[in-house]
């Protein structure tokens, strides 16, 4: 199979938000690590936390060297391997997210190019009933969401959701929306609640028929008006201004309150980032962040964790694998074209923003 030398790839030439974004001619990568599995991508998908670092939101413990190439997350064809790969060959289709911990040690995968590279260990095979267009707003949402209820129902001290009332902010957003099938086709929960803005409220049957139980207009309402105080076994926080609004939901004896979008503990922090570039500061300011949990928590017996993803366990990928091959879960998502550069921007900024856009933003390669 022929590979060119050099290939298109979306870059950000500095610190800044996508509205600087370029599309530029840059060499194909090559295959370095024994383990690399050389991709001519099909689709990318472009994530929140990724793009805030490049506009340098997180300069306490990154800063990336610009000009940057961006995407971590997609599909592809294996176009070469390099000679310790074991299971993927050429011509494989596949699927998954070159995001390791700690983050950001590694080099930019720049998923949203014509070729990108990958270890074998962050790749899974595409299954036939998805297309690649598909598939590639997929890994980040399901291994989180598959790990974050495992650890919800650890504190429940329960093996199912069956007969639970589940609580779901932003019930159309790629977390949200990921977060709910899982919910209710993985782990059986009996009732689903969510919030939505006004506009998606026709779309929410559209994108996810039947797993919704009862959908909030934010706009117009307040969750804690619409929902029984404490009728709420356990909330899937997905929001940083959410919580509030759902925390006299939840059981005040027994409830949980999981949450992929909060200040992390001190030891969860130290796993996203490395205890290399942990210093005290940081730690200080995670024991403040978790004060202000528990004073939201006062008088009740809530359980509060936040939950960090974790792709670089194989183990629970091909759980995500697994339960994708099943059709458990379908893509919320929608679509821009790399040679689009304005849409490429616009759907960028609605992911640094959380505003706007309905699931996952995929651009199609």
């Amino acid at each position: 199979m022929d590979i060119p030398t050099t290939m298109r790839s979306l870059v950000a030439p500095r610190q800044g938000g996508p509205e600087a974004y370029e599309v530029r001619e840059v060499p194909v990568p090559s295959i370095t690590l024994p383990t690399h599995v050389l991709l001519r991508m099909h689709a990318a998908a472009a994530n929140t936390g990724e793009l805030q670092a490049v506009a340098g939101k997180m300069k306490i413990f990154h800063t990336p060297k610009y000009p940057t190439q961006l995407g971590a997350e997609g599909s592809g064809i294996v176009v070469a391997v390099g000679p310790g790969v074991k299971d993927l060959k050429v011509g494989d289709e596949v699927f998954g997210a070159y995001i390791d911990k700690p983050m950001f040690r590694l080099p930019p995968p720049g998923f949203i190019s014509e070729y990108a590279v990958a270890e074998e260990r962050f790749l899974l095979r595409k299954p036939a009933h998805l297309s690649l267009l598909e598939a590639a707003a997929l890994t980040t949402v399901v291994v989180t969401s598959y790990q974050t209820w495992r650890r919800g129902l650890q504190l429940m001290g329960a093996d199912s959701l069956e007969g639970k009332t589940v609580y779901i902010p932003a019930g159309l957003s790629s977390t949200g929306a990921m977060a709910a099938q899982v919910a209710k086709n993985v782990f059986g929960a009996s009732r689903i609640i969510t919030t939505v803005s006004t506009p998606k409220l026709a779309l929410v049957e559209q994108y996810l028929p039947g797993i919704y139980d009862q959908v909030i207009d934010y706009k117009t309402q307040r969750p804690r008006d619409q929902v029984a105080p404490g009728s709420v076994d356990i909330m899937y926080n997905t929001q940083w201004t959410s919580m509030d609004e759902g925390i006299p939901l939840l059981n005040p004896t027994t409830g949980v309150l999981i949450s992929i979008t909060s200040a992390p503990s001190k030891a969860t922090a130290k796993k996203m980032i490395g205890a290399d570039r942990f210093s005290w500061w940081i730690g200080l300011l995670l024991d403040l962040a978790q004060l202000v949990y528990r004073w939201k928590l006062r008088g009740t017996s809530i359980k509060y964790e936040m939950v960090s993803g974790g792709l670089e366990i194989r183990e629970d990928l091909e759980k995500a694998g697994e339960i994708v091959a099943l059709g458990k879960v379908r893509p919320v998502m929608r679509t821009v074209e790399l040679g689009n550069l304005e849409a490429v921007k616009k759907g960028c900024e609605e992911v640094v923003t959380g505003k706007g856009g309905i699931g996952k933003l995929v651009v199609k390669i």
